[in-house]
């Protein structure tokens, strides 16, 4: 009897640990939207000059491509003489919120509110901003509309 009463507690001990180790825990936890959108951005990503508007400051825009990180991106090329830096936060919804363009001419300013959005698929950033004349200059006044495309 007493083997049998031993025998029934090993069995409970090992059910129980059986059970233990079974815990829905042991895979990876599931990205947050935030993650998602963070892993998404990482990356280079090239202008899509045919649906980009870039006021009018003459340049094609074919060729310009960025390295996106979590918090923004530095243009390189013919654009830096209006803007060199878009930058941005990804909220916790996967968001991207506060976005700011840092503009390199003293002669253009920010004319209204920057607004930066990620696609559904998360493979097209595009950035849009308008600027407006400070002291007399022409040239890079008007819609700024970025869209990058993701190339790796």
């Amino acid at each position: 009897m007493k083997l049998l009463k031993n025998l029934t507690l090993f069995a409970l001990v090992l059910s129980i640990g059986a059970l233990w180790s079974c815990n829905p825990d042991d895979g990876d936890d599931p990205q947050t939207p935030q993650e998602l959108t963070l892993e998404a951005l990482q990356g280079t990503w090239n202008l899509d000059a045919s649906t980009s508007q870039l006021a009018n400051t003459g340049i094609d825009g074919s060729g310009i491509s960025v390295t996106i990180t979590s918090t923004g991106f530095t243009l390189s090329g013919d654009l830096t003489s209006y803007l060199d830096k878009v930058s941005y936060s990804v909220n916790e919804d996967g968001e991207l919120e506060s976005p700011s363009v840092n503009i390199t001419s003293s002669d253009i300013e920010l004319d209204g509110n920057v607004t930066v959005s990620l696609n559904g698929a998360m493979d097209t950033l595009t950035v849009s901003f308008s600027t407006k004349l400070a002291e007399g200059r022409v040239d890079g006044l008007g819609d700024f509309k970025l869209v990058f495309v993701k190339a790796s």
